[in-house]
C-alpha cells in the first residue's frame, strides 16, 4: 500500500494504516530527529510525540500533502522546540551556577556541603578554563580583556568558557536541579 493512501485511511482513524505507517517510518524519522539532537532516545520520543500527535488530532493532516512529510515536520519541530528549550534550561543553569559560585551573599537556602562541592569541581576545572571563569565571572571581564591578559585569542577564551561551564553544569546539576 502506498503511503500516500496510508494518510487518508489513519484521517479516518484506520488502526492498520497507522500500524503499517509506524512500522515503515519509525526508524527513519528517529534518523531525521537524530540530525538535530545527537541523542538517540530523545529522537524516539520526538518521534513517538510525532505518530501521537497525528493520532490524536488527525484533523490537522491535510491528505493532499504525504503523511511522510507531515511527520517530517512535526518531528523537525518537536527537535528545535527541545533544543530551544535545552539552550534556554542551559542558559539559566548557568546564571544559577555563576550565582552560587561566586555570590557575596551567604544564601541560608543553600547548605555547606553544596559550596564545598561548587569549590571542589571548580578547582577540578583545568587551569586555563578556571582562570576564564573567574576572570569573567568573578572580576566581570569582558572576553577581548580576558583574552588580552592571557594573551589568547577571544575564541580561545569563549572555548575555555563554554567548556568550563558544560563541566561545572554537568557536575552540580545533581545537587541544583535533583536531575
Amino acid at each position: 500500500m502506498k503511503k500516500d493512501e496510508l494518510g487518508s485511511r489513519i484521517k479516518k482513524r484506520d488502526v492498520k494504516a497507522f500500524h503499517e505507517l509506524y512500522k515503515t517510518s519509525f526508524l527513519p524519522l528517529q534518523h531525521y530527529a537524530m540530525r538535530y539532537l545527537y541523542d538517540w532516545k530523545e529522537a524516539e520520543d520526538m518521534v513517538q510525540e510525532a505518530f501521537l500527535s497525528l493520532w490524536s488530532n488527525p484533523e490537522r493532516y491535510d491528505e493532499r500533502q504525504p503523511v511522510s512529510y507531515y511527520l517530517l515536520g512535526i518531528v523537525k519541530n518537536k527537535c528545535m522546540n527541545y533544543l530551544r528549550n535545552l539552550d534556554i534550561q542551559y542558559k539559566h543553569q548557568d546564571k544559577i551556577i555563576e550565582a552560587i559560585l561566586f555570590s557575596n551573599i551567604e544564601d541560608p537556602e543553600i547548605d555547606e556541603d553544596i559550596h564545598e562541592r561548587l569549590n571542589h569541581i571548580l578547582n577540578l576545572l583545568p587551569d586555563k578554563q578556571r582562570e576564564v571563569v573567574l576572570l569573567h565571572i568573578v572580576e566581570k571581564k569582558k572576553i577581548q580583556e580576558i583574552a588580552e591578559q592571557m594573551n589568547i585569542a577571544e575564541t580561545t577564551v569563549k572555548t575555555h568558557f563554554k567548556r568550563a561551564m558544560t563541566i561545572l553544569r554537568n557536575n552540580l546539576k545533581f545537587i541544583l536541579f535533583g536531575i
